[in-house]
C-alpha cells in the first residue's frame, strides 16, 4: 500500500470518529474543535483526491496542537486524529 491510500484510510477513519462525536456527542470535546478538525480532514482529503498536495515543508499540523493542547489524554479520537495528520504530511 502506497503513502497516499495509507494516508486516504487514515483520514477517512478519523472523519469517520468525528463526525460521528459531532452526531451523538459523548466525550465532552468542544463542539468548534471537532468542526475544524473535520474541515481540516475533509480539506485533506480533497488534497489526496485532487492531486493537488502542496510540498511536504509546507503541509501544517495544526491539528496535533488543538488535539494535544484541549483533548483529554489516552483518547482514541485523538489518536485517530494525531495518525491521519502525521499519514497526511507523509503522504
Amino acid at each position: 500500500m502506497d503513502r497516499r491510500e495509507r494516508a486516504r484510510e487514515l483520514i477517512e477513519h478519523a472523519l469517520a470518529g468525528v463526525e460521528a462525536e459531532l452526531a451523538a456527542p459523548r466525550l465532552s470535546l468542544c463542539p468548534q474543535q471537532l468542526g475544524t478538525c473535520r474541515e481540516t480532514l475533509r480539506g485533506y482529503l480533497a488534497a489526496l483526491a485532487g492531486n493537488a498536495l502542496p510540498p511536504r515543508r509546507e503541509r501544517p499540523e495544526g491539528l496535533c496542537r488543538l488535539v494535544l493542547d484541549s483533548w483529554p489524554y489516552g483518547l482514541p479520537l485523538a489518536n485517530a486524529v494525531l495518525q491521519a495528520e502525521r499519514a497526511w504530511r507523509n503522504a
